[in-house]
């Protein structure tokens, strides 16, 4: 096969999108099959992408006395993630991507007395 019918089957595969771009493969629903994370992707997780998104936030334009910027979510859901004792909450933007955040099962009990007692002082 040459390069051009490589870069047209390549197009056409299942595993593009419209854009060609790759798009990632999702497992099926009540799949436990757990993917063991590299280092790198532990360290990408864990420390570049949490300081990469607090940098720009900080960096966005505010008056010192003011708290800082925080991201605009349209809608927020929880799934479980794949490592057990951990969920996982997708928040959505209105541009339609989607920021993945896993958390202790602890974790989001205190997020959900949080936002129980956040809906009472409110009403």
């Amino acid at each position: 096969m040459n390069k051009p019918s490589r870069a047209r089957a390549a197009a056409q595969s299942p595993a593009t999108g419209p854009s060609g771009a790759a798009q990632r493969k999702r497992r099926p629903a009540g799949s436990s099959k757990r993917v063991k994370k590299s280092a790198v992707d532990i360290a990408i997780a864990r420390e570049l992408a949490p300081a990469a998104a607090i940098a720009v936030l900080e960096r966005s334009p505010h008056a010192s006395d003011e708290a800082t910027p925080a991201l605009d979510v349209l809608v927020a859901g929880v799934a479980d993630a794949d490592e057990d004792g951990k969920l996982r909450v997708q928040l959505m933007f209105d541009n339609g991507s989607i920021l993945p955040v896993e958390m202790s099962d602890e974790a989001g009990k205190k997020l959900e007395a949080g936002l129980a007692r956040q809906r009472q002082a409110k009403s």
